[in-house]
């Protein structure tokens, strides 16, 4: 039978369905939120443990002990589960089979044994504890943002106010021998309490991390080119400026590629074809450049790269390896095997100089390269300010190096 003063007890129900509902809904509204998914049935089925512990009096359904541990084990694997997705994490199979396994032998033995019900209620205890350290370390451990401080804090908060809970109930000298006698003890109500708030700050502490997880996604597809996964041009300007400020004093490298003859691969294999060239040259690019570098599409089948601490011979190297590598490439497509070249310009970019207007430049070095036959490096022109008589000579020099 249900109890029948159920006003204080639907509480704690009405958290775990709201909680439940509301990541089913994020999960709906996206399907590759599976995490989302293995978060709402973790609350689904804590709801029913948390029913059979607190609305069925003791003996009205023989079953209901199993019922109980069910959906305590499943709704707590859930919940792990549910956290390691949603922080890319691996599911800690060991320590969660090691506590299940321990409560498991402790509840058998205790009612084989007639034990008081304190002692099944602080293997449980215990069992929660478990689970709320092992969310706890999972999220410290791949923390990337201050909201993942805050989470793991709410997980240790649950251990120790849960461990906090077990030691006054081993001092308490109240009889705690039956169900029906924790029932109607203060540790029921504030076990109700405790959950019902838990439940809620758990559920916004881990909503406020995918809304971390969305915004940075967001963030990406704003300033991500979505075919090559390099930044777009947008992006590209807006973090140079710290790239610059980093490097200061040293310079820093500035090159544009332009693939050759692009337009005749996208005619003669077609667009998915010409689609997998400019997935392979952005690759090259990311290879050869390196992690600390800033790769871009600025449009079509032209890329742009800043080099960190990269005076002028620095960055024509670079620029001289990304050329032989896409060179030395060979694509099928329809059992016919095709070549790549590119056309490069550079410069060096000192602390002073417009990014801009060096873009404009190193564009033009380009545009020399294709007229001087492609495939070739060239450095771009120096600024109007700064000309100097032997510019053009170095940049003979270059032409005759790479023609």
């Amino acid at each position: 039978m249900l109890s029948a003063n159920l006003t204080y007890q639907w509480l704690g129900p009405v958290i775990f369905v709201s909680a439940g509902v509301a990541f089913l809904l994020l999960y709906s509204h996206d399907r590759k939120q599976l995490s989302a998914l293995r978060l709402a049935g973790a609350y689904f089925l804590s709801l029913i443990g948390f029913m059979a512990v607190m609305l069925v009096d003791e003996g009205t359904h023989p079953g209901f002990q199993s019922i109980t541990l069910i959906s305590l084990f499943s709704g707590h694997f859930l919940l792990v589960w549910g956290v390691a997705s949603l922080l890319g994490q691996r599911f800690p199979r060991l320590l969660f089979g090691s506590a299940m396994m321990i409560v498991s032998i402790v509840i058998i033995y205790a009612n084989l044994a007639s034990s008081p019900f304190s002692l099944k209620y602080m293997a449980v205890c215990g069992f929660i504890i478990t689970i709320a350290l092992i969310c706890s370390q999972l999220v410290w451990r791949a923390r990337s943002h201050r909201v993942d401080i805050v989470v793991a804090a709410v997980f240790l908060a649950q251990a120790v106010i849960t461990l906090n809970r077990i030691v006054q109930m081993h001092l308490s000298e109240l009889d705690l021998s039956t169900r029906s006698a924790f029932k109607s003890s203060h540790f029921a109500s504030s076990m109700q309490t405790e959950n019902a708030i838990f439940a809620i700050v758990v559920g916004l502490a881990l909503f406020a991390r995918y809304s971390v997880t969305l915004v940075m996604r967001l963030n990406r597809l704003a300033e991500t080119d979505p075919l090559t996964g390099l930044y777009n041009r947008r992006a590209f300007e807006a973090k140079v400026p710290a790239m610059r400020t980093g490097s200061a004093p040293l310079p820093t490298g500035l090159i544009i590629c332009d693939i050759d003859h692009f337009k005749r691969v996208n005619d003669t294999y077609g667009h998915d074809v010409g689609d997998t060239v400019l997935k392979t040259v952005a690759q090259l690019l990311r290879n050869v450049a390196g992690e600390s570098a800033i790769c871009a599409r600025l449009g079509g089948e032209e890329f742009c790269i800043l080099l960190p601490e990269s005076n002028g011979e620095m960055t024509r190297l670079t620029a001289a390896r990304l050329r032989l590598a896409i060179e030395m490439q060979q694509l099928v497509s329809s059992g016919r095997k095709f070549g790549l070249t590119a056309s490069f310009g550079y410069c060096e970019l000192a602390p002073a100089d417009e990014l801009r207007a060096a873009m404009a430049r190193v564009d033009a070095a380009v545009y020399q390269a294709k007229d001087d036959g492609r495939n070739l490096v060239r450095i771009a022109p120096m600024a109007a300010a700064h000309s100097e008589p032997d510019g053009i000579s170095e940049l003979i020099t270059g032409e005759l190096q790479y023609k």
